[in-house]
């Protein structure tokens, strides 16, 4: 469960985080656009302890750059979170007629195809992570007629969450709670439904198993590994990938991620999580300012080695 706070200060957080959303809506949304922008750029200048976890991150993730082109990367990934801050705030004006405007396939025949047909017979778990805008990923999912359902731990503050849900359920989306999230999984899965799991954050030693990302061991939840385990339900990473730092995105589905079932679980786990890290590193290698790099990503470390941040 999350930490209670005050009503007092839920409250007063709820009118801090209103005020640039009715800023941002009462906005064109060129204007709101390019001003997530410029309000991007604010926050790379001042996040300065941020940024330079993002360069730890960077220095793992592309060796082979310089610290010039590792600080470039920072900054078109703050703009990103700036543009997607002034999408999410317009979001609420997209509609299934509408979407194609700004959110189409890359591969439109295989998602009204076959994974159509994917779908209807098993269900799908989709990998994928906070990447690109991956609020809109979810909305513009829900808006193609296939609703997304996603594992929520609610936000400590009630207001922030109710406010922030009533956005998701817009598009249909449905949020599972994360207490007996498994058995809801399951069931979604053999009504034939979508699931999509985040995994890209560090997990805390007790939940998390060590797998490689970009090389180095990165403490990451299993969930999604035993859950294909457990479903043999096929897991397929999608991605919403920006065009040119433009409004528009193309949703990117990758082949299926072939699973390892051994019968040993607990090796099978390790291995499958590792593939899942190998896919989303190369996702993040392909549009490095797409993922948010000011995260901690390899906090928690092996028993006995020293800390990286």
């Amino acid at each position: 469960m999350p930490r209670q706070i005050s009503a007092a200060r839920a409250r007063l957080e709820f009118f801090g985080f209103s005020l640039p959303v009715r800023l941002f809506r009462a906005l064109s949304f060129d204007s709101a656009f390019r001003l997530g922008e410029r309000l991007g750029d604010v926050a790379y200048a001042v996040a300065r302890p941020q940024r330079k976890t993002a360069l730890v991150n960077l220095r793992i993730a592309f060796p082979e750059k310089s610290d010039a082109e590792r600080l470039a990367i920072v900054r078109e990934s703050c703009r990103n979170f700036g543009r997607m801050a002034a999408e999410w705030c317009h979001m609420y004006r997209l509609t299934k007629d509408n979407i194609a405007e700004r959110v189409t396939f890359e591969d439109p025949p295989f998602w009204f195809g076959e994974a159509q047909r994917v779908i209807g017979s098993t269900g799908i778990l989709v990998l994928t992570g906070h990447f690109g805008n991956w609020e809109l990923f979810a909305h513009a999912i829900g808006l193609y007629g296939n609703p997304i359902h996603l594992v929520h731990r609610p936000f400590p503050n009630p207001l922030f969450d109710d406010f922030v849900n009533i956005e998701r359920r817009r598009s249909g989306t449905v949020l599972i709670s994360k207490r007996r999230a498994a058995q809801q999984i399951i069931r979604v899965l053999r009504s034939n439904g979508i699931v999509a799991i985040p995994f890209d954050q560090n997990a805390t030693s007790r939940w998390g198993v060590f797998a490689d990302f970009f090389a180095l061991p990165a403490s990451t939840h299993p969930g999604l590994a035993r859950l294909a385990e457990l479903s043999r339900a096929p897991v397929y990473p999608v991605f919403l990938v920006r065009q040119d730092h433009s409004p528009q995105h193309r949703i990117v589905i990758l082949p299926k991620v072939e699973t390892a079932l051994s019968g040993d679980r607990a090796a099978d786990t390790v291995e499958n999580t590792r593939r899942f890290n190998q896919v989303f590193a190369e996702m993040v290698r392909r549009h490095p300012d797409h993922w948010i790099w000011m995260h901690k990503r390899w906090r928690t470390r092996p028993p006995g080695e020293p800390p990286i941040y």
